[in-house]
């Protein structure tokens, strides 16, 4: 990796590549934002995995959304029957990328699946993150790095480093979402979402079932409309937590795709979750969000926005850096007190809102 040239770029066509989770997605949407104005002459087409190309299909920075259907093409690869098919949908995600020719890749993902992305292009510049900021890419990968990392700083605050080492100098966004997803005030009365479930591979930052119950109960016997949402996997916890659950607590309406997931939230006055890309989404569309948070460092990893809130456990070995925990006493910790009384000032402070502007 070699530091940027020090003379000002001014790329035309310009290609970003962020995959992973869909909360890494979302939070390198402000850093795109920036982006954007810093070359608004400029083509930008970005790379990510099935998950999150709903979100950025109708993104208003972006001319182009190339799909790489990862999940497909490792689960298609794993029978002889499909193993054809996982080979055309990598072919046409190759044709696809190789069809433009770029002054510039920006690479948020800075690993080895972004590398082999890269490899599939026509391009002249990539500029990747420094490796003491997580980029996974050893100092002598071919490439761009910034002149210094970003330290530890929010994760936001990391993508938008690429950017500024490219000159730009403004405040950070708040991030835009595609133009059919929209960024609306709830009504006072609408639902209070409670999301209490993360992926398979982040088991030990859940919050315990007992405490969704109470939780629920609780604010149902205040009289908010709860709602309680998961994924498909998700659909058995769902109905096991809804029948020990005062009857007006009911399950979210069903999604089909992470656009109908934010279309979902933006209908919501309030959100709480654990460390998921649905505290993520709900922060940047300006939903008040609760994020609950043990083993990572909320002030690193933590829901970003004017709208967000996270809680952290307050036991000496949260924040770590496990990947992997048994007993996960820093989830835990988090009581219902303390996530119940937020929800009641987030109540308290949209019904003076409401009436200052009735």
């Amino acid at each position: 990796m070699r530091r940027l040239p020090s003379e000002p770029l001014s790329p035309q066509r310009i290609l970003v590549i962020r995959l992973s989770a869909l909360g890494d997605v979302i939070q390198v949407l402000p850093a795109l934002e920036a982006l954007g104005r810093l070359y608004p002459a400029a083509r930008i087409d970005a790379v990510t995995e099935s998950l999150s190309y709903p979100l950025l299909a109708n993104h208003p920075r972006l001319d182009r959304v190339i799909c790489f259907p990862r999940s497909e093409i490792r689960n298609g690869w794993k029978s002889p029957e499909t193993r054809g098919e996982a080979r055309e949908k990598l072919e046409c995600f190759r044709q696809e990328i190789f069809q433009d020719y770029y002054d510039l890749i920006i690479d948020w993902q800075s690993n080895l699946r972004s590398a082999l992305i890269r490899s599939l292009t026509r391009h002249r510049r990539t500029l990747q993150l420094h490796p003491e900021d997580g980029g996974e890419l050893p100092r002598w990968w071919s490439g761009y790095r910034p002149s210094h990392p970003a330290g530890r700083v929010h994760r936001v605050e990391r993508a938008m480093h690429l950017v500024r080492q490219l000159g730009y100098s403004g405040e950070t966004p708040v991030g835009e979402m595609g133009s059919d997803i929209p960024n609306q005030n709830a009504a006072f009365d609408a639902p209070i979402l409670l999301h209490p479930f993360v992926s398979a591979f982040g088991r030990f930052k859940e919050w315990p079932i007992s405490k969704w119950i109470q939780l629920a109960t609780r604010l149902s016997d205040r009289g908010h409309v709860v709602w309680i949402s998961g994924g498909p996997s998700d659909a058995k916890a769902v109905s096991q937590l809804l029948k020990a659950t005062p009857p007006e607590v009911v399950a979210a309406p069903p999604t089909k795709s992470t656009a109908d997931l934010g279309r979902l939230i933006s209908e919501c006055r309030a959100v709480v979750a654990a460390d998921t890309g649905v505290i993520h989404l709900s922060a940047i569309l300006g939903v008040s969000s609760v994020g609950l948070y043990g083993p990572k460092d909320p002030s690193v990893h933590g829901p970003y926005g004017p709208s967000a809130i996270s809680l952290a456990a307050e036991i000496p070995c949260s924040p770590c850096l496990l990947r992997r925990c048994d007993h996960s006493y820093c989830m835990a910790s988090i009581s219902v007190d303390r996530v119940f009384d937020v929800l009641e000032k987030i109540n308290r402070d949209s019904l003076a809102g409401k009436e200052s502007t009735g």
